[in-house]
């Protein structure tokens, strides 16, 4: 079918930072680009805390100049402890002086990337639910939403861990650690322990993890490796303070699909591979990949690079970092005399 039948160029279903990225990216290549997300407005969701090298892709997305104005602090580190051994972890420095990784609210964060995606002639749908997908012809991919069929040359999984395409495309998504699952809350007041940068604490019995979104918030989660903790449960130096909002959990099991990219398509963010929390860096990931992922698709709807060349490519990038931050992510736990390996079958589910 010819180009003028297509809703856009490429469509993004989710609105998260990799799905916004990518769709920055895309846009600011001259192609027309229409993302979904199923939710009316940003929602909190855990992923407060920025490294310091996320500044240059911001700058690079056209809102690095904007940042301040989502920060509710700035810290030089985290506090580790971990098993037997306490030290802090600084970001780094340069001539200038130390760097500093930001604390951000993150629905204002989230809601920061995709204005700057409407700025750049990004159509937004929301809220938009993705119900299916529809055959593809080699030339045009499809969704069905809950506003109707949409059609573009590329799609981009942007869904999370949900991986809402990859599913309904029956693409396997094997798990390389047990279930893991990250329960987190918030609560209000102040705890001067926790101002000055977060903290990582773990033992054989799982680690937790606390830090300052913004004075009067602080943010917790908490996984246990031997399974559901008490809803009620909050970390000691948070004890007394006002619950805010109701402990939640996610799943956080360690995965990657057999593909991360193919003709038509692409997965970005935690669509394409999840670690959990511990492994840091998790919104600088999905900001990396989905700018990747614009970039590549930018090429190939331009001629300049074979789509499944531009595929094999993407996957195998994310394939070597996800392996590299698989085995970094084993010595962790190893340090805390604890394997979450997956089983002998569990890796071919």
């Amino acid at each position: 079918m010819e180009a003028r039948h297509l809703d856009a160029d490429v469509i993004v279903v989710g609105g998260g930072p990799g799905g916004a990225s990518a769709a920055i990216a895309c846009a600011t290549r001259g192609l027309k680009v229409c993302l979904l997300e199923r939710s009316r407005k940003a929602e909190e969701r855990p992923g407060e805390t920025l490294h310091p090298g996320v500044e240059p892709l911001l700058s690079q997305l056209g809102v690095g100049d904007r940042l301040e104005s989502v920060v509710g602090a700035r810290h030089p580190g985290i506090w580790v402890d971990w098993g037997k051994q306490r030290r802090f972890v600084a970001f780094g420095g340069d001539a200038v002086g130390p760097w500093s990784g930001y604390q951000v609210r993150r629905a204002e964060f989230d809601a920061l990337l995709l204005a700057r995606a409407a700025e750049v002639g990004v159509v937004i749908k929301r809220p938009c639910a993705v119900t299916g997908v529809c055959p593809s012809d080699g030339r045009r991919h499809g969704v069905l939403t809950s506003a109707g069929p949409l059609t573009a040359r590329m799609l981009v999984d942007a869904t999370g861990r949900a991986r809402a395409l990859c599913r309904m495309r029956g693409l396997a998504c094997p798990a390389y650690s047990s279930r893991l699952v990250a329960n987190y809350g918030y609560v209000g007041g102040s705890c001067p322990v926790r101002d000055d940068a977060p903290a990582l604490v773990g033992d054989a019995f799982g680690w937790t993890w606390t830090a300052m979104v913004r004075p009067g918030l602080y943010q917790w989660t908490r996984l246990s490796f031997s399974g559901p903790i008490d809803p009620y449960w909050m970390p000691e130096e948070f004890q007394g303070l006002p619950i805010l909002r109701r402990t939640r959990g996610v799943d956080v099991s360690w995965r990657m699909p057999s593909r991360v990219a193919h003709d038509g398509w692409f997965l970005v963010g935690d669509a394409a591979a999840t670690l959990d929390p511990a492994s840091s860096h998790g919104v600088l990931r999905s900001i990396m990949s989905g700018m990747m992922a614009g970039h590549l698709i930018g090429a190939v709807l331009a001629g300049t690079a074979p789509e499944s060349e531009a595929a094999r490519a993407y996957h195998d990038w994310v394939a070597q970092w996800f392996q590299a931050d698989l085995a970094r992510m084993k010595t962790f736990y190893a340090d805390l005399g604890v394997s979450v390996l997956a089983g002998p079958d569990s890796a071919h589910e």
